[in-house]
């Protein structure tokens, strides 16, 4: 449940996520043809596990919001809440939604439940538009050109009372794509990129 002001809600994005949700996901990593196949094919993959159910919970530190949904049910992504999902992780510059890449949630996940943490895991940065990455990069030149963020591929936390260190060799333990930490800016980068890792000072 995504927990904010209800004047904030736009209806005409929601429904457009839950509309091209289906078709849009197997480009951002395939996974549902394991749902469409059926429970027998979902259930030899071996990120699904039987009965499992996968919740994320989310606060997003630039828009004020808290989100806690189960994604993943029955050998499935619930469409619904994946929506939810993407919305929460728009580019919050420019006010704009994108179909992220669904190993991104599922490596949020599998983190989550390595940590054993009932701490909302706080998003910094998710999807950045173009402009957004661009205007990064005149403050930063540690903004990526060809940043996974504009992907829909990445995202930058952090986990009240949790050691980043321990947040981000854990992330790296999982080896479910790529891990940057940055001890001085407060925060661990992952993205669904190839396994890597680097740090920040």
């Amino acid at each position: 449940m995504l927990y904010r002001d209800s004047t904030v809600e736009n209806r005409a994005r929601r429904a457009f996520l839950r509309s091209s949700f289906l078709s849009a996901s197997l480009v951002c990593g395939g996974e549902l043809s394991y749902a469409a196949a059926g429970k027998n094919d979902a259930s030899r993959h071996p990120l699904h596990r039987q009965g499992e159910v996968r919740k994320l919970k989310l606060a997003n530190d630039r828009t004020g919001e808290v989100l806690e949904t189960v994604y993943w049910r029955n050998y499935q992504y619930v469409a619904d809440n994946v929506g939810q999902l993407n919305y929460f992780m728009r580019d919050f510059h420019a006010d704009k939604s994108y179909l992220m890449d669904l190993k991104l949630y599922d490596f949020l996940y599998k983190l989550q439940q390595s940590l054993e943490t009932t701490e909302h895991i706080h998003v910094l940065s998710a999807y950045r538009t173009p402009g957004t990455n661009s205007e990064l990069r005149k403050q930063s030149i540690e903004t990526a050109v060809r940043s996974f963020h504009m992907k829909g591929q990445a995202v930058d936390f952090y986990i009240p009372g949790v050691d980043l260190n321990v947040v981000q060799k854990t992330a790296r333990s999982l080896v479910m794509g790529g891990v940057g930490y940055y001890p001085s800016a407060g925060f661990v980068h992952i993205d669904t990129g190839f396994a890597r890792h680097w740090k920040k000072a």
